[in-house]
């Protein structure tokens, strides 16, 4: 006698097994594609980008064991992960055409531009017919846009928020030069970048600091 309970649950252990072998091989493929288009990334960072979005969207990564798509990233090494988020943002952000047009590293300055100006703009708009600095947008140096960018979210007023975090980061920096002091050591420059704290010293200042606790 069948067991129609028992031949349900290995009807359905079957259809989840084959599922992930389906994606798994999807996974394989869309890796593989990243790799071999890697040797011509010039002309092919929107496959790239598309094969990265479809890994991220349908969470691929997670039927070779891995958390998140940076976790699979590190594991595989197939694309630096900096690099690859960079790619997803040009194909979710910028049409095939505009984006080959620019290339990567113009759209992705652009789609940071388009960001960062307040009225309503895409990269894509930029691209077809935006200027920075006097240049056609599509063929503007990446320096150039980075800085108009720079300076468009500098014109926005500050938030309370931001202005108690500048005030807190001057404070910390004034503080640390005085330990500096105090200790002997000094320092060209502290800033507070994040959560970091970054002291630079001169060379010929380090190497005195280095001779001195020898």
């Amino acid at each position: 006698m069948v067991n129609a309970k028992g031949g349900r649950s290995k009807l359905i252990t079957a259809t989840k097994a084959l599922a992930l072998e389906v994606h798994r091989k999807r996974l394989k493929t869309l890796e593989g594609l990243i790799r071999r288009r890697l040797a011509t990334v010039v002309e092919s960072f929107y496959d790239i980008g598309e094969a990265l979005a479809e890994i991220l969207k349908k969470k691929l990564y997670a039927v070779g064991g891995h958390p998140s798509l940076e976790a699979y990233l590190a594991a595989t090494k197939v694309i630096g992960i900096a690099q690859a988020m960079k790619l997803i943002a040009i194909v979710r952000e910028v049409p095939r055409e505009a984006a080959l047009a620019a290339g990567s590293e113009r759209s992705y300055a652009l789609i940071g531009l388009a960001k960062a100006t307040p009225e309503p703009d895409s990269a894509a708009g930029l691209i077809a017919s935006g200027t920075v600095a006097g240049q056609p947008a599509a063929k503007a140096p990446v320096r150039s846009i980075t800085a108009a960018a720079k300076a468009e979210r500098a014109k926005r007023p500050k938030t309370v928020a931001a202005k108690a975090r500048e005030k807190s980061d001057a404070a910390l920096a004034k503080g640390m030069r005085a330990v500096l002091r105090e200790g002997g050591l000094g320092a060209t420059e502290v800033r507070i970048v994040r959560d970091e704290v970054h002291v630079v010293w001169t060379r010929a200042h380090a190497e005195r600091l280095i001779e001195r606790g020898a």
